[in-house]
């Protein structure tokens, strides 16, 4: 598949080298031409066309796919023009910066009948993936729960003010580490129909802008979930979440990368323990850092979501809808959080 990369900073670089394998970058657009250069030739792809106006890359017709990589407020200009050009889209999270917004994107995409799929690379992680193969071959029982934590210090760990603006995120922890989290709890415990959360800015003050975010989640089938996202979470960097079942649990935890297992001959009964360090992961995060890690997680996506577009289903990758029904989340816990009520998300789109 020939790809177009619109967003040449860190992570459109990462997901520059990520391409290299299997796909073809053929055009990278930039505000800042010289870097777009720069991504080419940093990723041996010298040959792709360098374009500071995203629009001539669309236009473009040897792009099939549109790769959007630009901060999240200008994700709905870039989208929706991708699609409308008949281009298919994979656009980083959060999808935008509001519900009404990623809804547009997504009606626009099936009207148009193109391919648009959320950057959830989260998901690609050998530690969730355990996570996931232990809740559908029912090695922990019958899922109850889930429970999940995201965290990093805060404002130390942003490279530009723009990271932290509401109105460029549409808001804070919940939109930054937290909007991973968010899909990666329904992931593994199904549509949420109601949401109750608190949000919270007594650290950073930020207007606007919370540096944690709790929320409990309903799913459509009965079960709950507990998320926490957190710009105070003073110990660095690190996620975690765990399935629970009615005859074990299993857990995933970043960085460094390690999953963990408690499986039960019935509830109650005799505990065995499973445990994996992923030592390669670890080894090759300490040498190339941990763009590396996301770098294998993005050739994962590509891989996926190529597959997508010749309408393959089943497939690991976060389509249009899961980055929509994230930030309808995040949003119910806003909500919730001002009006102290439980808020229900929109039917099943």
């Amino acid at each position: 598949m020939r790809f177009g990369l619109v967003g040449a900073g860190a992570i459109g670089e990462v997901r520059a080298r990520a391409l290299r394998r299997n796909h073809k970058l053929v055009a990278i657009a930039d505000i800042d031409s010289a870097r777009a250069g720069r991504v080419a030739q940093s990723t041996h792809q010298s040959d792709a066309s360098i374009y500071d106006d995203f629009r001539r890359l669309i236009d473009d017709q040897r792009v099939e796919a549109v790769i959007v990589s630009t901060p999240p407020s200008d994700h709905e200009t870039v989208a929706m023009a991708a699609l409308e050009a008949g281009k298919h889209v994979l656009c980083e999270k959060p999808l935008a910066a509001s519900v009404a917004v990623c809804r547009g994107l997504v009606e626009t995409a099936r009207a148009r009948g193109r391919v648009l799929a959320t950057g959830f690379n989260h998901r690609y992680f050998p530690a969730v993936q355990f996570v996931k193969a232990a809740i559908d071959e029912q090695k922990i029982g019958a899922l109850d729960h889930v429970r999940a934590f995201a965290g990093h210090t805060g404002l130390s760990e942003f490279k530009a003010p723009w990271m932290y603006d509401r109105k460029v995120m549409g808001g804070g922890a919940l939109m930054d580490n937290g909007i991973h989290l968010i899909d990666l709890t329904r992931y593994l415990l199904g549509e949420v129909d109601e949401v109750f959360g608190v949000a919270t800015s007594r650290v950073w003050r930020l207007d606007g802008v919370e540096d944690n975010g709790f929320a409990w989640l309903h799913s459509t089938e009965g079960r709950h979930a507990t998320l926490q996202a957190s710009w105070t979470e003073w110990k660095g960097y690190r996620f975690y979440v765990e399935a629970y079942g009615d005859r074990g649990m299993a857990r995933a935890y970043y960085a460094p990368m390690m999953s963990a297992a408690v499986y039960l001959d019935e509830p109650g009964g005799r505990r065995r323990r499973s445990f994996r360090s992923y030592p390669w992961n670890i080894l090759r995060e300490k040498v190339r850092g941990w763009q590396s890690t996301v770098e294998r997680t993005f050739e994962a996506e590509f891989n996926d979501f190529e597959k997508l577009c010749l309408g393959e289903k089943g497939l690991t990758i976060a389509d249009g809808v899961a980055g929509m029904r994230a930030v309808e989340i995040a949003n119910a816990v806003y909500r919730s959080s001002t009006e102290r009520r439980i808020v229900r998300i929109d039917e099943p789109f």
